[in-house]
């Protein structure tokens, strides 16, 4: 499970009502890794991926930008 926060940089108040998803990258043969579908932030500006494994690499996408590369942690802040 993986859960991202964001945080508006221009006064540090959740972000609501912003487009999340995660490209997770394959580890191994049989595991093919993908996209987690799209999600918007709630009003606290978090967004939960209950069905993404760790541990795991991959992508982190706000709006169609890729504000992540790597490792997935269980809870990820980012500011936008």
């Amino acid at each position: 499970m993986v859960t991202i926060r964001l945080i508006r940089f221009s006064d540090g108040k959740p972000a609501p009502g912003e487009k999340v998803y995660i490209s997770r990258h394959s580890s191994g043969f049989l595991d093919v890794g993908g996209v987690y579908g799209s999600e918007i932030t709630n009003r606290d500006g978090e967004v939960l991926f209950s069905k993404l494994d760790l541990p795991a690499k991959g992508e982190v996408f706000v709006n169609g930008h890729q504000v992540h590369n790597g490792e997935l942690r269980q809870v990820m802040t980012f500011k936008i």
